[in-house]
């Protein structure tokens, strides 16, 4: 559901693949988390099973285009208008194992979670340390925008799967959750305070004001799924019970933030459809309206289970199919797409 070249040819689709193509696993399996929540329990599984077929096929491409089109592969990761996106592939991964440990396969759940731990240890070192160092005509400042969310968006999927496996890791599952859901809520606060300055130092223009711009949201989302989980773990005794007031109160002020921001966004995009008549057609970056959706319907429902809030859980069971709705017009936009082009 990824592809978005002129060419038929999967070889120049694997060639050009978008480093964020993950994305497309991240909302298919977030989607079927939320509908599991929900009491869909079929329909969620339709959707996990979807979303782990998904990440296989993918990493094959990737694997390929690892092999064959280094060159190609290496300017995505130099280029910070792309190179933020290669987090998808940790949020796809431990999304896909918060799904498998739903599933009851504990141990595959594990090891595809420790997988992606390992991937965000690197890209945390490796995206910043190439952004900074790398001389370019420009500051880098001026190519910040809806992707790099997708850094504290990885993080916060990782501290997911560590909550997730709390005394699994070395017994130190719950205060690693604990460290990099913490860390993760103040690279949101960075990484908002550097897109925001962007968007109001720089032009922005139709073409740039694309669909990624949803991660805004879609970050405060599953900050909040974690903060829920972490709840979760106080209410269990796993942590310590004084923590609960202060990741409550954290989960409903960024729940708030984002919320806030949707009417925001569909402006961004009326004003970039209707207003300049930018045509609404496949391009990856509408899987980050979707897995905003599916993760804010997500956490609502773990939050108002965890903080006895009833009318916030029913909020979330009818949200996700919103989040269902959203998916399937993407498809729909990219069966579209290939018609045209058969």
């Amino acid at each position: 559901m990824t592809t978005e070249t002129n060419s038929p040819s999967i070889s120049n689709w694997i060639a050009r693949l978008p480093p964020s193509v993950f994305a497309s696993v991240m909302a298919t399996g977030i989607v079927g988390y939320g509908l599991g929540l929900a009491g869909h329990r079929g329909l969620g599984q339709i959707f996990s099973w979807t979303g782990l077929v998904l990440l296989l096929l993918l990493l094959g491409a990737l694997i390929v285009r690892i092999i064959r089109y280094r060159s190609a592969l290496l300017n995505d990761l130099r280029n910070p208008t792309t190179s933020f996106g290669f987090f998808t592939i940790v949020a796809a991964a431990t999304v896909v194992s918060l799904d498998l440990g739903t599933l009851g396969y504990t141990r595959i759940s594990l090891a595809v979670a420790i997988t992606g731990g390992v991937l965000w240890v690197g890209m945390c070192y490796l995206l910043p340390a190439l952004l900074v160092l790398i001389e370019r005509p420009e500051p880098g400042l001026a190519h910040a925008h809806g992707t790099w969310f997708l850094w504290p968006v990885a993080t916060q999927a990782v501290a997911s799967t560590f909550a997730f496996h709390p005394t699994t890791i070395f017994s130190l599952g719950n205060i690693a959750a604990l460290a990099i859901w913490l860390f993760g809520c103040m690279l949101y606060l960075m990484i908002a305070t550097l897109v925001t300055v962007r968007m109001l130092r720089y032009p922005n223009r139709p073409e740039t004001l694309s669909p990624t711009y949803w991660i805004f949201m879609g970050a405060t989302a599953i900050t909040v799924m974690t903060g829920s989980q972490l709840l979760h773990l106080t209410r269990e005794g796993t942590l310590e019970s004084w923590l609960f007031p202060t990741i409550a109160f954290t989960c409903f002020a960024l729940l708030s933030v984002g919320v806030w921001f949707i009417p925001l966004l569909v402006i961004f995009g009326f004003w970039r459809h209707l207003v300049h008549r930018v045509p609404l057609k496949y391009e990856t970056g509408l899987w980050a309206i979707v897995f905003p959706l599916g993760m804010l319907a997500s956490c609502c429902q773990f939050l108002g289970e965890q903080t006895d809030f009833p009318a916030l859980q029913l909020f979330g069971q009818g949200f996700i199919w919103v989040a269902v709705a959203a998916w399937c017009g993407t498809v729909l936009l990219w069966l579209g797409m290939l018609v045209r082009k058969s």
